[in-house]
This record gives structure tokens, C-alpha cells and sequence, in this order.
């Protein structure tokens, strides 16, 4: 997997910003996804003001989980909340089934591994940020929260 160009949200005044996917289309998949899988959607967000992806709780039963999905590339994680609000990225849970024609489920070894041999396509401006925010891995740049 190579992070494609415009992944990060940042683009700079000589290029074209990268695509912007449909946020509703993003709650009505998370909708249809609640439905299948017996559960509920108790939060959505799509505001990409100071974040590059958007989220949605699942939750079923006792248990909960949140869906990320970059905002610009069809890429998507599961993610726990910690103490602070920040999301940790995590591995699906069991009762979860999300089809992949939908997005891209990106795998825990994807996203924890180091985006230094993935950057080949990113832009200058989005290498910037990188340098600045300093990742350490690929999920950091796919689901960020710089601004």
C-alpha cells in the first residue's frame, strides 16, 4: 500500500486539492451497516475542520466501536476512544461485518506500520506536515488530526 497523494487532507496553492467524499453517503453506509449487523449508529461526524476522516459509533449490545474513514480515499479502521477523546486504532470486532466493496478496511498491521516506505506519492505540502507532526505510522497520516 503506498499513501496516495492528497491522503492527508493538505495540498498546496499550485495543486488541486484532493477528492472529498460524500459525507452523507458516509452516514447512510454506516446506517445500513448498523442495520445488518443488529446495532445501532449512536454518533456520527463528518466535520473535516481540524481532521482529515470521518467517524461513527457503533454500538450492539453492551459493546461499541467507532468506524474512521478517510475523507479524501475510501480507507477505513475501527478505533476505541481513550481517556482524552483521541482515537486508538483497533482490530474489527467479531460481530462487525463491513463488505469491502464498500471501503478499503485497512488491517491493524496496516496502520501500525511505519509510512516511511509509503510515501512515494504524497505531495510537498503534505510531506511538510509530516515532518511537522512527525507519525511514526501509515494510520497517523491516513486518520490525522493536524490542522
Amino acid at each position: 500500500m503506498l499513501l496516495p497523494r492528497g491522503i492527508t487532507g493538505f495540498w498546496g496553492v499550485t495543486t488541486a486539492p484532493p477528492p472529498l467524499l460524500d459525507g452523507k453517503a458516509f452516514c447512510h453506509m454506516c446506517h445500513t451497516l448498523a442495520r445488518k449487523n443488529g446495532g445501532i449508529i449512536s454518533e456520527v461526524d463528518t466535520d473535516t475542520t481540524a481532521r482529515n476522516f470521518y467517524s461513527a459509533k457503533f454500538r450492539r449490545y453492551d459493546d461499541s466501536i467507532f468506524i474512521l474513514q478517510n475523507a479524501h480515499y475510501p480507507y477505513a479502521a475501527f478505533a476505541q476512544r481513550d481517556a482524552s477523546g483521541s482515537f486508538i486504532l483497533t482490530s474489527r470486532p467479531e460481530w462487525l461485518q463491513l463488505p469491502e466493496d464498500l471501503v478499503r478496511l485497512l488491517s491493524l498491521d496496516e496502520v501500525n506500520q511505519d509510512w516511511r516506505s509509503l510515501w512515494q506519492e504524497l505531495g510537498p505540502e503534505e510531506l511538510e506536515q509530516v515532518r511537522y507532526w512527525n507519525p511514526q505510522t501509515a494510520g497517523e497520516i491516513i486518520f490525522n488530526t493536524w490542522d
